[in-house]
């Protein structure tokens, strides 16, 4: 009899037990359902682990030795000859020379020179230019010099190194070495130059800004 209390009361306890833990699983699961945001165990990284771990670093672009160089604009000896019968519509671009006596509808480039007699509604961009007995509407730019005809008419701002204007010109230019208006020439715009000169009858109409060694006179 005494045998048989003694099991009792251990399975009674057993039982308590078993009770206990289901009861407190039953409320962990709760609180983990009552706070689904709660914040997840902080990571530690241990000292034996710490040489294992690697640090990112920002990648440097490596160029051999030698940083990229400007475009070296070096022309062939080649001249395209753009016809007085032709027409075209679109950018015209050539590694060597360009002579247009015709239409063009769009920008032209080139590496070397440009010579324009004909009708461009584009920019350009060449080395010297040479814009004789022609009409442009567009902004142009010479890397080199540039000379405007008598006989010319520009609708655009022009730039260019030494700039001789002996036409029409409706926009502002800006000449890098110089600039020289003759008594034919007629600007309707602002000139920025380091020296501007002026021949008895050309008309200018706009601001002028002479500047040498950082001094400036408008």
């Amino acid at each position: 009899m005494k045998d048989f209390d003694e099991n009792m009361i251990k399975k009674n306890d057993e039982m308590d037990e078993s009770f206990s833990d289901l009861l407190k699983k039953v409320v962990e699961k709760q609180l983990e359902e009552e706070n689904p945001t709660a914040e997840e165990p902080e990571v530690v990284i241990k000292a034996e682990q710490a040489s294992s771990v690697k640090k990112v670093e920002t990648p440097v672009l490596d160029w051999g030795g030698e940083e990229p160089k400007a475009v070296n604009y070096e022309p062939v000896s080649e001249m395209g000859i753009i016809s007085p019968s032709t027409s075209i519509n679109g950018t015209v671009s050539s590694k060597g020379h360009i002579r247009i006596e015709g239409g063009i509808i769009g920008d032209v480039f080139a590496y070397g020179d440009i010579k324009v007699v004909g009708k461009v509604a584009g920019d350009i961009e060449g080395s010297s230019l040479d814009l004789d007995n022609c009409i442009v509407e567009g902004d142009i730019k010479a890397r080199g010099d540039l000379n405007v005809g008598k006989e010319s008419t520009l609708s655009g701002n022009i730039s260019g190194q030494l700039i001789t204007i002996e036409g029409k010109i409706k926009g502002d230019v800006e000449a890098a070495r110089g600039a020289h208006m003759s008594g034919t020439s007629i600007v309707r715009g602002s000139i920025s130059a380091p020296t501007l000169s002026m021949s008895a009858g050309a008309q200018m109409q706009g601001k002028v800004k002479v500047s040498k060694d950082n001094d400036s006179i408008e």
